[in-house]
C-alpha cells in the first residue's frame, strides 16, 4: 500500500531535494513540506480521504524540544500515529539516545548519499530498523558506553549523604571516622555502604571506589568540595 510523506524541515532546499527522491518511489503517493511540528496538526485535520493513506513523517531532529518535559511524550505519540524517519541534525548524542529509547528506529544524518536516504525512507515505511553508517557508529559507541551512562545516572541520583560517604571511602577514611564526621554510628555508615554496594551492583569497597571514579563523582568532589560540606550531610541518614 502506498504512503503519503510529510517532510518537516526548516531547511527548504533540503526538503525540496528530498521531495525529488520521493517522486521516484512508486510506493509513495506524493509529499507535503511543513516547517514545524505545529503545522503537522493542521495537516492531519485536512481531507479525510488523504488520511486514508498511511503517513510517513521525515522530521528534522532539531525540531524536538528536548529541554521540555513533554518532548519525548510527543515523539511517542507521533510514533503511534505514523511511520517516522528522523534526520539527526545535532551534536548532542544524548538526544539520539532519547529518540531511540522512545521508539524511533530509522535515523540518518543530514549528509548521507541519496541511496542511504532512499533506503531509510523505505525501511521507515515498512516500520523496520535502519541507521545510516554515521548514525550506526554513534549507536555502536552508545551501546558500548551504556553501562557507564546508567551507572553515572545512578550516582547522580544518590543522596548527598551517600555521596559524601563514597568520596570519603575513596580517601581511605574508615567507617568509624566517617561516622564521627557526620554524627552517626559506625553501624549506620556500614549500613549505607552495604546499601550503596547493592544499588550500584558492586561486591566490595574497591568496586565502590571504581564507581566513584568512572562516574566522575570524585573529580566533581575535588572541584566542588563545598557541595559535600559535612554540615549539610550530618544527621540526614535515611536508615
Amino acid at each position: 500500500m502506498q504512503s503519503q510523506v510529510i517532510i518537516c524541515d526548516q531547511q527548504t532546499v533540503y526538503a525540496m531535494g528530498c521531495g525529488l527522491l520521493i517522486k521516484d518511489n512508486p510506493m509513495l503517493m506524493g509529499y507535503h513540506i511543513i516547517k514545524s511540528l505545529k503545522e503537522l496538526d493542521g495537516f492531519m485535520a485536512m481531507d479525510k480521504n488523504q488520511q486514508a493513506l498511511p503517513l510517513l513523517l521525515v522530521v528534522d531532529s532539531s525540531l524536538f524540544d528536548y529541554g521540555h518535559s513533554d518532548a519525548m511524550v510527543q515523539v511517542s505519540a507521533l510514533k503511534n500515529k505514523m511511520s517516522i524517519m528522523v534526520v539527526f541534525n545535532e551534536q548532542d548524542d544524548a538526544h539520539l539516545y532519547q529518540l531511540i529509547d522512545n521508539g524511533i528506529s530509522v535515523v540518518i544524518s543530514r549528509n548521507v548519499s541519496k541511496e542511504e536516504w532512499s533506503k531509510a525512507l523505505e525501511m521507515a515505511r515498512l516500520n523496520k530498523i535502519y541507521f545510516c553508517s554515521i548514525i550506526a557508529e554513534k549507536v555502536f559507541a552508545m551501546v558500548n558506553h551504556m553501562e557507564k551512562i546508567k551507572l553515572t545516572q545512578k550516582v547522580h541520583q544518590m543522596h548527598t549523604y551517600d555521596k559524601y560517604i563514597l568520596v570519603r571511602i575513596c580517601e581511605e577514611a574508615s567507617s568509624k571516622q566517617i561516622a564521627y564526621e557526620v554524627g552517626h554510628s559506625k553501624r549506620t555508615i556500614e549500613g549505607h555502604r552495604t546499601k550503596m554496594m547493592q544499588q550500584l551492583e558492586v561486591k566490595n569497597l574497591a568496586g565502590l571506589v571504581k564507581v566513584a571514579f568512572v562516574s566522575k563523582l570524585y573529580d566533581h568532589y575535588l572541584s566542588n568540595p563545598g557541595l559535600y560540606d559535612i554540615t549539610s550531610c550530618a544527621k540526614t541518614s535515611s536508615l
